[in-house]
């Protein structure tokens, strides 16, 4: 009689003796993480990591069979390269990716068409045959087909090419017997990086200080211990990223430099590389210090912006928009900073009169160079108001119309405000009268400069011709 035993227990002895390198001829060669002598992980913006890896691996003469384990779950196989300790004892003949992974599902599946049992609570045995999986597990017991059976499921024995985590499988042939290091890179995905920066104002809100940091997301299904960890901040150019999985939250707050990153150029992109090693661990994310800046000078903007359907037609305006509210810096040596920003999220904080702080909103900028501007958008202003009102719209040609706009700012606040407001207009355009002075921004852009007295209201009146 066939002896039948747990699934799980069978599975987990198989798993205990693959890891083990066995005696026999044609047996593998297991090399896991344990191997590892090095690992450096060169992680990019956008879903995309490479990684470095030295493995001291014990080979026999001849032609071995190598099994290059604990390697991330969504590495890119095809873009393997290696290299040998000893040039020319070793290489590699042919690699399999074997990503066929341990699970109840995948069991199961590869049981269609087989014998099956079942232990009742009493001891005794159903057998049946597990006739499909799609959907959910299908079963014939005697004359019946059944879904689901009481009792524990037992299957005979494990099927075949069924891996515990994925494995880069090889032919390789060595020169000669005894250790050797394999150096191994290879890109994978689901690593990526962003800096986060915290700007604290001070009470009158010009100046500030600011606090960046190095958020690394690893969900790659690999954990790289004791890792030199590098970052490159910028775009390139990569095919569209797999799916994203679940992740969990992991923050460390390391100390500043000049145990934290070292930033140097790399041809058109900039290269950030811890001075310590890290572990990132799959499913984690893991923030670093990146730099802090003390005493930056910032300026406060108000903003009314207007829209281009305002100047087509003469349908229905925003009568009542919101007045933005933005800081910005300039990013110099001599404004205390002057350092290229990698992208990222800012979050804009103030302090109440109890001394506790508040955040003021936040927003994201892109890779911005030394001796740029930094602009934020942080949220809409209570104590202005807004009216727009269109007073007339009139033909003058077949391609020409005049527009004319009555735009009222109120200030609720306790002292002036200059709130900026920008008008995007289409086709050619003049202005032919306003009541405060026009700024041509560009081609397709007027702006007005409104002063807004404390407690008061202004009033901006303009007319523009338009030719399309």
């Amino acid at each position: 009689m066939r002896s039948w035993k747990n699934p799980v227990a069978t599975a987990l002895a198989v798993l205990a003796a693959s890891t083990a390198v066995a005696e026999g001829p044609g047996s593998p060669v297991v090399s896991g993480a344990g191997a590892r002598r090095g690992v450096d992980v060169t992680v990019y913006n956008r879903d995309l990591a490479l990684v470095r890896e030295t493995r001291s691996i014990d080979l026999p003469a001849g032609e071995v069979r190598l099994e290059f384990r604990d390697v991330p779950a969504r590495i890119d196989p095809v873009t393997l390269l290696v290299a040998a300790g000893e040039p020319g004892r070793f290489e590699i003949l042919e690699q399999n990716y074997e990503f066929d992974l341990l699970s109840y599902q995948r069991i199961l599946e590869k049981y269609v068409g087989r014998d099956v049992a079942w232990i009742q609570e009493d001891g005794s045995r159903v057998q049946g045959t597990l006739l499909g999986m799609s959907g959910g597990p299908v079963f014939r017991v005697g004359e019946e087909i059944v879904f689901e059976v009481p009792g524990r499921l037992a299957l005979p024995d494990l099927p075949a090419n069924l891996r515990d985590r994925p494995t880069l499988a090889w032919l390789a042939s060595s020169s000669k017997r005894g250790a050797l290091d394999v150096e191994a890179s290879y890109l994978t995905r689901g690593l990526s990086w962003q800096a986060d920066y915290v700007l604290q104002l001070d009470e009158a809100g010009r100046r500030a200080d600011l606090q960046a940091w190095v958020s690394v997301d690893n969900r790659s299904g690999g954990s790289f211990e004791g890792a030199r960890l590098l970052l490159v901040a910028g775009d390139i150019n990569q095919v569209a990223p797999a799916p994203e999985m679940l992740m969990a939250m992991d923050t460390v707050m390391k100390a500043a430099p000049p145990r934290g990153f070292v930033e140097e150029a790399l041809y058109d992109y900039h290269l950030y590389t811890l001075q310590q090693p890290t572990t990132l661990l799959d499913n984690q994310i893991k923030q670093i210090a990146l730099f802090e800046a003390s005493g930056l000078g910032v300026k406060k903007h108000y903003r009314l912006q207007g829209r281009t359907h305002f100047f087509r037609g003469v349908g229905r305006l925003d009568d009542r928009p919101s007045v933005d509210v933005s800081y910005s810096w300039e990013n110099t040596q001599a404004n205390g900073l002057g350092k290229p920003l990698p992208a990222g999220v800012v979050r804009v904080y103030g302090r109440s009169s109890g001394g506790g702080r508040q955040l003021l909103g936040e927003d994201r900028i892109g890779h911005t160079p030394v001796d740029e501007k930094v602009e934020l958008r942080v949220g809409s202003a209570f104590d202005l108001v807004a009216e727009r009102v269109r007073t007339d719209s009139r033909k003058l040609a077949e391609d020409l119309t005049r527009h004319s706009f009555a735009i009222t700012l109120r200030n609720h606040r306790s002292e002036s405000v200059v709130v900026e407001v920008i008008e995007p207009v289409g086709g050619f355009w003049e202005v032919q009268q306003s009541s405060v002075k026009a700024r041509k921004v560009d081609a397709s852009t007027l702006a007005f400069d409104v002063t807004v007295p404390a407690g008061g209201e202004t009033v901006l009146t303009y007319s523009v011709d338009v030719r399309y």
